[in-house]
């Protein structure tokens, strides 16, 4: 029976082979897919912005998102680093804790949704059964 490729096994031999320890290289292993799925969901979000206002300029007929990066692909990085260091001014009757871990109380369950997903090696085995009907 075909197991699949074994991406961990893998790993940990390349880094064995090249001399690191089986716990090093193992340790290297563990945040790896994870870091991965957090590169993927920026580089996505990134582009999905970067499509959404060429296509609304383009409806708008106006000139999008050019200057920043090629094609202004960077605009949206650009737009992070802008938000990052603008004053940040708290309503006067808001409750100051609760206002600035507002962003962070949304984001975070998301990214921890990913954890449920099953990534790696002797996820979802299941028993095929074929189903043999006759016509006796």
């Amino acid at each position: 029976m075909n197991q699949g490729i074994d991406l961990q096994g893998s790993f940990v031999r390349a880094l064995t082979d090249l001399g690191l320890s089986y716990g090093v290289a193992k340790t290297l292993w563990l945040p790896l897919p994870m870091v991965l799925i957090l590169i993927a969901a920026t580089v996505s979000i990134f582009v999905t912005v970067w499509l959404e206002r060429k296509i609304s300029a383009a409806a708008q007929q106006r000139i999008g998102p050019e200057y920043v990066g090629p094609l202004g692909t960077l605009q949206a990085a650009a737009d992070g680093i802008k938000l990052l260091f603008k004053e940040d001014i708290t309503p006067a009757k808001a409750d100051p804790i609760l206002f600035t871990l507002g962003p962070a109380i949304v984001v975070i369950p998301v990214f921890l949704s990913y954890v449920i997903v099953p990534f790696g090696q002797n996820t979802g085995h299941y028993r095929h059964r074929r189903w043999h009907f006759s016509m006796d």
